[in-house]
């Protein structure tokens, strides 16, 4: 019987998806982690959870280059030797549960940032449980990858003597295991709306949030198209090919969850990049100019206020929550996560909740060039809450 004469390679495609997905997921992880330096000055679980999954996504990247030197990507008529064709499947084999795992840390790691600003009990209960059911079927997609055979070897060696499950047995999982992550990616889509609508920021802001961090459909759209490409019938009679866009979108799953949920932090930095400029030209300005001048400057960023009672406005940027921000200069300034500001405003039956709770302000900034200016000739007052009734 004639082998078939087919020569297209999948080669060039697995190489420009890798080189782009670690690339732009490694850049915008570097804004996740410069933003949680300047701010936190260190790193949370949901950070470390992120840069693990990257490595997961660099480590597909070195498999699946290695595995290409032995004719990945080309139909298996195509490889000349057939000990290559046995390294190749075992090392896509291997890869493969790897990004599994990846996937599975990096939906919890997403899970884990929006719990940070939830507020309600349903909210939280709802991440916790995509995050757990996440965790459960991508672990066990890899697992199935070493307990399918016996021995486990047979699952890239079909000449080893053993015993493995139906093809079509992983092959159903498997779908099943990416139907579930697109559903979840889904819900994960339009739970943030649900998080940040009712808090008192402005509109524009809600929705810019609301955006970047409803990312997540991408990553919904990848798993989904992902599924279409689990075929049995195509894995066990030319694996080596077949496997190529199964491996593609996989790893652009990883690549894009890693992506979308680090973009809210580069859009930070961005703004926190211009913010100086727009102050570094003020200042030049000021220096420039005899006197004392008092600078507001023009910027959109919301902000929530919290009235303890302590002559002092504690300031929390709400771009910023995600990013646990450091206090703000001041000995009584301090700042807290948006779940503890939430709770405590809930909890707390202070003088600050009857005056008003949550307000929207703007930030104001003060330079001071030629001499000291107090508070008063600037116009600032200290809050202090109003004094106790006689009655």
């Amino acid at each position: 019987m004639a082998l078939p004469t087919d020569t297209d390679s999948a080669v060039p495609r697995l190489i420009v998806t890798f080189s782009v997905l670690v690339s732009l997921a490694g850049i915008t992880l570097g804004f996740r982690f410069y933003c949680k330096h300047r701010y936190a000055k260190q790193l949370g679980v949901d950070d470390l959870l992120l840069g693990l999954s990257y490595l997961i996504l660099t480590s597909g990247a070195i498999f699946t280059a290695v595995a290409i030197r032995h004719g990945f990507g080309q139909h298996i008529w195509n490889i000349k030797l057939l000990k290559d064709a046995i390294t190749s499947a075992r090392i896509v084999f291997t890869g493969g549960a790897f990004v599994f795992s990846g996937i599975a840390l990096a939906k919890t790691s997403i899970c884990l940032t929006l719990y940070k600003i939830a507020r309600k009990k349903w909210q939280r209960w709802t991440l916790v449980f995509i995050a757990a059911s996440v965790l459960v079927t991508k672990l066990l997609s890899g697992i199935f990858i070493f307990i399918s055979c016996t021995p486990v070897q047979k699952r890239w060696n079909p000449l080893i003597e053993g015993k493995c499950w139906d093809i079509n047995v992983l092959c159903r999982y498997w779908s099943f295991s990416g139907a579930w992550s697109a559903v979840t990616d889904l819900a994960l889509v339009v739970l943030p709306w649900s998080i940040i609508w009712h808090l008192q920021v402005k509109r524009l802001e809600k929705i810019v949030l609301g955006f970047v961090l409803s990312l997540g459909l991408l990553t919904g759209i990848v798993a989904a198209i992902k599924t279409t490409y689990i075929k049995s019938s195509d894995l066990e009679n030319d694996f080596t090919y077949a496997a190529a866009d199964l491996v593609v979108w996989e790893s652009a799953e990883l690549g894009v969850a890693i992506i979308a949920v680090s973009i809210p932090f580069g859009r930070l930095a961005v703004q926190d990049y211009f913010k100086r400029k727009r102050a570094q030209s003020v200042g030049n300005t000021n220096s420039q100019v005899s006197g004392t001048r008092c600078t507001q400057p023009d910027t959109s960023e919301s902000t929530m206020v919290r009235r303890d009672g302590n002559d002092a406005d504690d300031e929390v940027p709400f771009a910023r929550q995600l990013a646990k921000p450091k206090a703000i200069d001041g000995a009584r300034s301090r700042t807290v996560s948006l779940e503890q500001f939430l709770r405590e405003a809930a909890e707390m039956p202070g003088a600050w909740r009857e005056s008003g709770g949550i307000m929207l302000t703007r930030e104001f900034s003060v330079g001071r060039h030629r001499r000291d200016v107090s508070e008063e000739e600037v116009g600032f007052r200290a809050w202090s809450p109003p004094p106790a009734s006689n009655v």
